[in-house]
């Protein structure tokens, strides 16, 4: 009998036992199996209901994806940084892009422009938009999604850069987008990236994600940060699905998946054999 052994969901990263990720998850053997595994690690684009399935028999997972679950809408995102007590943009969330007007629309938002409107969900900055008039208002928000949340936030003036933070497991790799004058520092938007200046302040942005990531059971998502000034970074949002290109491609994020992987399954060794020596198991 194995004294520990992993098993994948993820056919491209094989451990001890590999399973299909579609494989019939009420089969008594494959539940046995996870059940004996020391940890299970499942590809990132399952549905819910079938992460849960696996969850629920295995000791644990890697990578967790609950926050995915739970945090994937903007205004999720909000909450989440509200109770984490971390530093971002003081922000105004709402049911529907309609209940946004009517509360503009009523006088009692006392919000000075510009502001910035974002939907609640989309990539790329697809759902982001510069507010600097009532006419603006109006219009970016016939743009969002009528039946999904939506927020407004402060300006947050941050010299035409943000820091992109990704974490896998517990590291984490960044660099900046920088704009090319516009409001968007997006690299599908014309940003470019900045992997050298200013490594202190890099620095400084990959402790907070990683700490807030810890708190979260965050373990591979991108982040963007704002430096506005020399205090605490400013989180913005959280990308669960996030552009590689500034990581060096799909191989090396798959790289940096990998050598996460090895990073949870030695920790999940080395837990085990500290508390029962592996010929009494």
């Amino acid at each position: 009998m194995k004294c520990s052994y992993f098993v994948s969901f993820d056919p491209r990263f094989p451990l001890e036992e590999n399973c299909s990720p579609f494989a019939d998850l009420e089969d008594k053997n494959l539940l046995a199996l996870i059940e004996g595994a020391l940890g299970v690690v499942v590809p990132v684009y399952l549905t819910p209901a079938r992460y849960e399935a696996i969850t629920r028999h295995a000791k644990d997972c890697f990578p967790d994806l609950r926050s995915r679950f739970l945090y994937r809408g903007k205004c999720s995102q909000i909450e989440l940084f509200r109770r984490s007590g971390v530093r971002h943009p003081e922000s105004l969330l709402f049911d529907s892009p309609s209940a946004m007007l009517e509360a503009f629309g009523s006088g009692q938002l006392a919000w000075n422009y510009p502001f910035v409107m974002k939907g609640d969900s989309g990539g790329g900055g697809v759902s982001v938009f510069p507010v600097h008039d009532s006419g603006d208002l109006q219009r970016c928000c016939e743009k969002l999604k009528r039946n999904e949340p939506a927020l407004v936030q402060r300006w947050v003036h941050h010299g035409g850069r943000d820091l992109r933070v990704v974490v896998y497991g517990d590291r984490a790799h960044s660099y900046f987008r920088v704009g090319d004058g516009s409001f968007y520092n997006n690299v599908c938007r014309g940003g470019r990236l900045d992997h050298h200046s200013h490594g202190e302040v890099q620095e400084r942005g990959r402790r907070s994600v990683l700490e807030l990531s810890r708190k979260a059971s965050i373990h591979v998502a991108g982040f963007d940060l704002m430096f506005p000034d020399e205090g605490a970074p400013v989180f913005v949002e959280i990308n669960f699905h996030f552009g590689r290109k500034g990581l060096g491609g799909t191989p090396r994020h798959r790289r940096h998946m990998g050598e996460a992987i090895g990073r949870w399954c030695s920790a999940k060794v080395k837990a085990q054999t500290e508390i029962i020596p592996c010929g009494m198991i």
